[in-house]
């Protein structure tokens, strides 16, 4: 089980959501932290960006959270150079990137899929692909 693995209790249930949410210091990092810790069993930690990425990797490796909030209008930071490096480092990880200017948010995530038949590759590209559970 990887690290970055949604937390469950022992019935199953989830017990919290971990969230960064990174950017600079301003209007609208802070309405973004204001609404997300409103959520119940949100864990949520507002991190500046003028700790570079380097801090926000060093965040993630001690919180280990489920979801990174990226703002695309980081200033000297790609945001998509950012995602790829998150999500190549953790995979499991949801990467969402927030665009103020047009008032959109894109999200990332990487699945790795084993392949046994060509089949299979059809169906990932269809987007119906459900792997079959083999007895153990």
């Amino acid at each position: 089980m990887s690290k970055l693995d949604s937390h469950f209790d022992v019935s199953g249930k989830m017990t919290s959501k971990k969230v960064i949410v990174w950017g600079r210091e301003d209007l609208l990092v802070w309405a973004v932290n204001s609404l997300l810790i409103t959520q119940k069993d949100w864990i949520v930690t507002k991190l500046s960006n003028e700790r570079g990425v380097d801090g926000l990797i060093q965040e993630v490796e001690k919180t280990h959270p489920d979801t990174i909030i990226v703002y695309q209008s980081t200033e000297n930071i790609k945001s998509d150079f950012v995602t790829s490096q998150l999500l190549q480092a953790y995979p499991g990880l949801t990467v969402i990137t927030i665009n103020p200017n047009n008032n959109s948010v894109e999200v990332y995530e990487k699945k790795q899929i084993l392949i046994e038949e060509i089949s299979d590759l059809i169906s990932v590209v269809e987007g119906t692909y459900e792997p079959i559970s083999k007895p153990s």
